[in-house]
């Protein structure tokens, strides 16, 4: 089954650490990658930013029939856009990279963030880092 608990508080933690943006949640460079879960047969990933995720190594196509207002119903309106994937073989280690949408907010960065994410037999996290390519 699902951890739906504990994706939604993993979550709201997250917001509330992360940096608040000066941009809106929709506009920007992908960001805030949090894997919450599997919710009715599908992987559930929240981000904020334009732009989409992918879950590298798999060749996943994210579900396309639901829109933002159906995806806020059933996961909560937490300022952050949606995407369902099917589900894969668990438990899985994962990373999910962003792919930012040049628009008149931002260009696509040079260097996309993405988040590695330990997935137990049930399809919950267990664990989650988040980070991008640049060297610190």
């Amino acid at each position: 089954g699902i951890n739906a608990e504990y994706g939604k508080q993993w979550y709201q933690r997250r917001v509330r650490e992360a940096v608040v943006s000066t941009q809106s949640t929709g506009n920007g460079r992908v960001r805030d990658i949090t894997y919450l879960g599997v919710f009715n047969g599908r992987m559930i990933v929240a981000y904020r930013g334009m732009g989409s995720v992918y879950f590298k190594g798999h060749n996943l196509r994210q579900f396309g029939d639901t829109n933002w207002m159906q995806q806020d119903r059933k996961y909560g309106d937490r300022e952050c856009q949606y995407a369902e994937f099917p589900l894969i073989s668990f438990p899985a280690q994962v990373q999910i990279i962003a792919v930012t949408t040049p628009h008149t907010c931002a260009d696509r960065p040079a260097v996309e963030n993405w988040s590695f994410v330990e997935i137990g037999p049930d399809g919950s996290p267990i664990r989650q880092h988040f980070g991008n390519n640049r060297s610190t």
